[in-house]
């Protein structure tokens, strides 16, 4: 049984800071992603996503298929690296505090 881990919607300039400005590393994975649709070894784009930090500090995309509109998602393990895991909890800690002022 698997279990989900608790998310948070995050913006492309959260996206930014966690990789300290050089988007590079995100923009090659949103363009080498697997469709079970098309089935093209990791050449598919992922478009139209919606973009998540879970508490392990990565990144979860949730969108579609460029090629054939399919859902797809991606995992990027930002939360790995000692630097982007360093600014993903910045966000997350940053995102916890404004809805706790809410």
């Amino acid at each position: 049984m698997s279990r989900k881990l608790k998310t948070i919607p995050i913006e492309m300039e959260d996206v930014s800071f966690i990789f300290n400005g050089n988007l590079d590393e995100f923009y090659f994975v949103t363009r080498n992603c697997f469709c079970v649709q098309c089935k093209n070894a990791y050449q598919s784009t992922i478009t139209s996503y919606k973009i998540f930090l879970n508490q392990l500090y990565d990144i979860e995309l949730e969108g579609s298929c460029l090629d054939c509109g399919h859902r797809m998602g991606r995992y990027l393990e930002t939360g790995e690296n000692k630097k982007t895991a360093k600014n993903a909890e910045a966000v997350w800690k940053t995102h916890k505090t404004l809805k706790e002022l809410k």
